[in-house]
């Protein structure tokens, strides 16, 4: 069975880091209005076939490589209190569909769902069929949001029913936003419960296949 741990509480940054921190979320503002203007220009230069241009760069293939070696960042206050049995993480990058209105769901992988997240599923869950399973999925600064997780097409996890407005509340964009998806069991509780953060990175195209390949799918091994 997979496990991950969960370090202690965040501490109160310092000045210096306050400031640090600061400059560093102009770096990433200034990257998410360029991965927005890139984004444009590309389908503007694809014309009609719409054809997405993907990054398939080494310098975001080092970033991204040294962002899955680090270990995930601490969880709030709110979600370590209930925080039972716990999977290995899930990270992924946001895509055009994971954020469209319309759509109202998140994609993960089966490959890594099966591995990292069915082990804490009992008989009781129902994660196939219409209906699913209702979870509580617990954001960035430990706020409750319920969202129900099932397979979409028999063969894709997606958590939906709710998604769209923990896009909005968190304001995630495509491609510059890197997902952490924990899946845990409430330790009074015992319910099915899902932690995310995201991480936001200078990218601002979707990952090759081959990125993908490498980042994503080298977390299937041991």
């Amino acid at each position: 069975m997979a496990t991950s741990t969960i370090g202690a509480k965040r501490k109160r940054l310092t000045p210096e880091e306050e400031k640090k921190r600061q400059e560093q979320d102009e770096v990433v503002t200034a990257a998410f209005a360029l991965s927005h203007f890139m984004f444009l220009r590309d389908r503007i230069q694809a014309g009609k076939k719409k054809k997405i241009i993907k990054d398939d760069t080494e310098e975001t293939l080092d970033l991204l490589l040294r962002w899955t070696s680090d270990p995930p960042k601490n969880l709030p206050e709110a979600t370590t209190a209930v925080l039972g049995r716990c999977s290995k993480p899930i990270r992924k990058q946001l895509t055009m569909s994971d954020v469209k209105g319309d759509q109202n769901r998140l994609m993960l992988s089966k490959a890594q769902v099966d591995k990292n997240f069915m082990p804490l599923f009992e008989e009781s869950d129902t994660l196939l069929g219409k209906e699913g399973t209702r979870v509580s999925v617990y954001g960035p600064d430990g706020k409750v949001h319920e969202m129900v997780f099932k397979m979409w097409n028999e063969k894709t996890p997606v958590l939906m029913s709710g998604w769209n407005t923990f896009v909005k509340e968190y304001k995630l964009s495509m491609y510059c936003d890197f997902l952490t998806v924990l899946m845990f069991r409430h330790k009074v509780t015992r319910e099915t419960c899902v932690a995310i953060d995201f991480t936001r990175h200078p990218v601002a195209r979707q990952l090759s296949e081959r990125i993908s390949k490498i980042v994503f799918k080298g977390e299937d091994k041991d």
